[in-house]
């Protein structure tokens, strides 16, 4: 008797006779379907994790800038203060 096969799109799939003591065809989509349910799952999983330390790295990032605006208006309110100082020593000289 011939090997049978099926195609599905563009590749073919021998299909093998069920024996009793040997895994049949559907055990063995029974499990991959099992391994990728549990694979999407766990992938699940990281993505959410991922998204929640993207989330709370945007929030150090925004605390960052604010800081890093508050010490730029520091700096230029400091540099205006010794401007006026430095033209205020300039008169005595």
């Amino acid at each position: 008797m011939g090997e049978e096969n099926t195609t599905i799109g563009n590749a073919t799939i021998p299909v093998e006779e069920a024996r009793t003591d040997q895994e049949t065809p559907f055990d063995r989509l029974e499990s991959r379907i099992d391994i990728l349910i549990e694979r999407y799952e766990r992938l699940v999983g990281e993505h959410n994790q991922c998204g929640a330390r993207l989330a709370e790295q945007e929030v150090r990032i925004r605390d960052l800038e604010a800081k890093l605006q508050q010490s730029e208006q520091q700096r230029s309110e400091i540099r205006a203060r010794l401007d006026t100082l430095i033209e205020k020593l300039s008169r005595f000289s």
